[in-house]
């Protein structure tokens, strides 16, 4: 395992090679696949950031961490998973963020993407939503602009992922998709511009079926239905199955359910078992993966206070086996390639 690297040795390491901060940036960025700045570097060489794992790796050995040449995954297209529920209150950003939180932790190379106007990812994740909007620097902009996606980006958690934030301006996108010739496609050709960039694109949808979500599920591989074991919550499936269908027929036939994932569950409550048990009827019905309830848990609304992933600050939280059974699942969806194999013992 590769020791911590202390900011002095960043700096000495740096300096011995001629190199100024920028330099340094671009090198990383260039071997990692990550959107760090001259302000990160900093703070690493200060001491008042830990520097990642994967970054001493590549500045000890001088070559990529995964070991996989850029040439081999420069046109491979990532998997692309959203969470979505006409209802909200479902935990869907609590389920993307901590998703995409064990792939980084995977070395997978992971963007997460804010879809909604009320930017909770974003805040989930520390960043201040109408800072960014200042900078342009949000998937609003990423839209309308004719600059690739990927320059929309900042890196979170250490840089074990990425993050495209939100903020309330995307509200206005939902209409504006509305007026547009294929406005709900303009997503799915953005991401179409991360291949060899990412492996794994998280989409965080809003709590309704507008625009912006089919835009969501016209991008999407992988459709994960957060459910709360509550009536409500549940009844608004059936009309996101129609969605689905709808979606598959006209514009991606690609898209597929992951399964369906029961939250805010308490084995105590009457109501909780017996939703329970028709959500598994449900899931049998439909020849669905049914994966094991997340129980409710104050970690969860305490790592948001910390503008960290629930699993980052205890990796034992309730629901983190459910959480790593879908982390398994997409990638045993998308593994490694043989060839990407044959790079890693390069």
């Amino acid at each position: 395992m590769t020791h911590a690297m202390s900011g002095e040795e960043l700096r000495r390491y740096r300096e011995q090679r001629g190199m100024n901060q920028q330099e340094l940036v671009s090198w990383l960025n260039d071997h990692l696949g990550r959107r760090y700045d001259r302000a990160k570097i900093s703070r690493w060489e200060t001491g008042s950031e830990r520097i990642p794992q994967t970054v001493a790796a590549a500045l000890k050995d001088g070559t990529r961490p995964t070991g996989i040449p850029a040439a081999v995954v420069a046109g491979r297209a990532p998997l692309v998973f959203c969470a979505a529920n006409q209802k909200g209150g479902v935990a869907k950003t609590t389920t993307c963020v901590n998703v995409a939180w064990l792939l980084g932790r995977e070395g997978r190379r992971v963007l997460l993407i804010d879809c909604d106007p009320q930017a909770n990812a974003t805040v989930h994740l520390g960043i201040d939503p109408h800072d960014r909007e200042v900078a342009k620097a949000t998937l609003t902009h990423a839209l309308r602009s004719t600059r690739p996606m990927r320059e929309f980006v900042t890196p979170v958690c250490d840089g074990v992922f990425d993050l495209l934030p939100s903020s309330i301006s995307l509200a206005a996108t939902d209409r504006e998709l509305l007026r547009q010739p294929n406005g709900t496609l303009i997503l799915r050709a953005k991401v179409a511009q991360l291949a060899g960039h990412y492996d794994f694109v998280v989409l965080d949808c809003p709590p309704h079926l507008g625009e912006l979500t089919v835009s969501v599920l016209n991008a999407a591989d992988q459709l994960l239905i957060p459910t709360q074991t509550e009536m409500l919550s549940m009844m608004g499936i059936p009309q996101l199955f129609e969605t689905i269908v709808a979606v598959r027929e006209l514009v991606n036939p690609r898209l597929e359910i992951l399964g369906i994932l029961p939250t805010m569950y308490s084995p105590r409550r009457l109501q909780d078992e017996q939703v329970m048990a028709d959500l598994n009827e449900l899931a049998t019905a439909e020849n669905l993966r049914l994966f094991s309830p997340v129980r409710r848990a104050a970690d969860y609304t305490k790592s948001v206070m910390a503008g960290r992933p629930g699993l980052a600050m205890n990796a034992n939280s309730a629901g983190a086996e459910s959480y790593r059974e879908i982390a398994a699942a997409l990638l045993a969806l998308h593994p490694v390639t043989a060839q990407e194999e044959a790079g890693r013992g390069a």
